[in-house]
């Protein structure tokens, strides 16, 4: 009997000490059938947006016999306040392995379980262990190679290919429900984006060490809300795609041979294909590296749409327009950015990159 399909499973724990033997082997037999744990060690609990529990696994023999890893992440909202505050995007990324995932052209770790429980307001992925596969994992202070960053754009390429466009995403497609990206979304989806933009909590983050390092013109609250503001009337002009939403080195890995993967799949939108090719290149490269390297980047991501089956891709200037303005989201999101979410360092490491970039591309006055 082969291992396959994802199916629901009520209740679904809330506290990581509900996260035992047992109930992941009820998880698991709806993977694969007669399956059983019979030892679970848990090895680490990662805090960020969404709780990572790293559990180590044995197996009866049929989950021997199946091949099933040693090592699994649980993924879900196991911090109270966490999951209330985050509830939508825990559900979102629970349905991008059940319904999206299969039909995308670019590597993404494997899935044996995703589900939504609405009485508690958890959802839970359950993931292979990259790190038993020898990946290498990005982490934002560590900045690409040229090479390293044309073979996430030629990935990021062959996705937004894939929709460009496409009758999926309009109205009435099979992915119609998909979020649009939207800067500063109105109603409950803004509550996050509106509420960072609050004068108070604006100011309490350039006071912070990334607000010391970046240009003092960069810590005008109005000007940021009216760049943001700007930025969505532009996108609206499409042509809209597929998106991963938060290509940032942390959500990025690459297989032994080279090959880019994804991370994190809790903002993926449909969108314009600058939100993804901005926030990656300027988050990813170095400053001294991204004016030497950022042109001839655009080049080939659009020489790879064209390549990929897009008949009429952006021109070279119509494409750099559309780089110069969003650099704002990539600017405002990373100066806000709970520590909670990423620890200061990071936010330090990236935010002046977004600024060195703004600065070099005049974005205070093509955005005010």
């Amino acid at each position: 009997m082969e291992c396959e399909g994802h199916v629901k499973l009520s209740p679904l724990p809330v506290d990581v000490s509900e996260v035992t033997a047992q109930w992941l082997t009820r998880t698991l037999q709806t993977y694969c059938e007669g399956v059983e744990i019979t030892s679970l060690k848990l090895v680490d609990v990662i805090y960020g947006t969404a709780t990572k529990l790293r559990v180590h696994l044995e197996y009866n023999a049929r989950g021997n016999e199946a091949g099933l890893p040693r090592s699994l992440i649980v993924k879900g909202g196991f911090v109270p306040e966490y999951r209330h505050l985050n509830a939508y995007i825990y559900e979102y990324e629970a349905r991008f392995f059940e319904e999206v995932q299969p039909e995308l052209p670019v590597h993404v770790p494997r899935a044996f379980f995703s589900a939504t429980d609405h009485s508690n307001g958890q959802s839970i992925v359950i993931l292979e262990d990259l790190a038993e596969r020898d990946v290498t994992f990005c982490r934002v202070q560590n900045t690409l190679s040229y090479a390293q960053a044309a073979a996430n754009l030629d990935a990021q390429a062959r996705l937004h290919a894939q929709y460009w466009g496409a009758p999926v995403l309009a109205a009435g497609g099979k992915f119609a429900w998909l979020a649009e990206q939207d800067p500063l979304p109105e109603g409950e989806a803004g509550t996050y984006h509106w509420g960072q933009l609050k004068s108070d909590v604006f100011a309490h983050y350039t006071k912070l060490p990334r607000g010391a390092a970046i240009p003092k013109q960069f810590h005008d609250r109005d000007w940021m809300e009216r760049g943001l503001l700007n930025l969505r009337s532009f996108d609206r002009l499409g042509p809209m795609t597929f998106l991963h939403g938060d290509v940032h080195l942390g959500n990025l890995y690459f297989e032994r041979d080279g090959t880019p993967g994804f991370l994190d799949w809790q903002s993926y939108r449909r969108g314009p294909w600058a939100h993804d090719f901005t926030y990656f290149l300027v988050s990813a490269l170095d400053v001294a590296d991204r004016p030497e390297w950022e042109r001839s980047l655009l080049t080939h991501y659009l020489e790879r749409l064209a390549a990929y089956g897009v008949a009429t891709p952006p021109s070279f200037d119509e494409a750099w327009d559309a780089y110069r303005r969003h650099l704002v989201y990539g600017l405002y999101f990373w100066l806000v950015n709970p520590v909670e979410w990423q620890a200061e360092i990071n936010n330090c490491a990236v935010v002046p990159r977004f600024a060195m970039a703004a600065l070099d591309h005049d974005v205070f006055e093509l955005m005010g």
